[in-house]
């Protein structure tokens, strides 16, 4: 089922963060419900990937608001950022995704890409293989969401689609450094953190039919 906000009432289309944030609270709660209703075995339908523009977008915060409900469901998670400030909200983020995923590496949780086609994709969540989210651009600001906002429920073939766009990103995107997640770091190396080659994400067709599914993203 979809869910289109451009056709929801205005409480839908708000530009406003907290409403942003409240209305992928809503998402999730019906994963939940459909986790909790069908208990499925594949450990994938408890895998969630995020392709967010940065850890300020409502996508995110709404993920920290329910830590301990996706926590509780054994959920993990993934992001992919296109920009990892404020560093602040980095911290906060990171502590979720990391309390999710006990004893994995950083760089397979979370990665970053600044280069300039990134902004052309659209954020989106896909949760488990059933519901997938897609949103605005992110050449656009979190939390102005008068623009495209999609909510499906049952969707696996988009879902599977959604995967391996991920997945593509995941590839030319390289791990956030652990200096940057650490909140108690104060002194910033003197290095220039680059993003990866710009003429590679040039090749990437965001919502392309890939021929061979590749749901690893190593």
């Amino acid at each position: 089922m979809r869910f289109n906000t451009r056709n929801q009432p205005e409480s839908f289309t708000s530009n406003d963060d907290a409403e942003a944030q409240r209305r992928h609270e809503s998402y999730l709660t019906d994963y939940f419900q459909w986790l909790d209703t069908r208990s499925p075995p594949a450990p994938e339908a408890r895998q969630v990937t995020v392709t967010a523009r940065s850890p300020l977008s409502p996508v995110l915060t709404a993920m920290q608001a329910l830590g301990e409900e996706l926590r509780s469901r054994q959920i993990t998670l993934r992001v992919v950022f296109c920009d990892v400030d404020p560093e602040r909200a980095l911290h906060s983020i990171w502590k979720t995704i990391s309390a999710l995923s006990e004893g994995s590496e950083h760089g397979d949780l979370v990665r970053w890409n600044a280069a300039s086609g990134m902004l052309e994709a659209h954020e989106q969540m896909i949760l488990g293989r059933r519901m997938c989210w897609t949103g605005d651009a992110m050449r656009r600001m979190p939390g102005r969401r008068d623009g495209f906002d999609l909510f499906e429920t049952d969707a696996p073939d988009i879902c599977r689609l959604g995967v391996q766009s991920f997945c593509a990103m995941w590839r030319l995107a390289q791990p956030v450094p652990m200096w940057l997640l650490r909140e108690a770091k104060k002194v910033r190396p003197n290095a220039t953190f680059a993003g990866p080659d710009t003429r590679a994400l040039a090749t990437l067709s965001f919502f392309r039919k890939l021929e061979r599914p590749d749901n690893n993203c190593h």
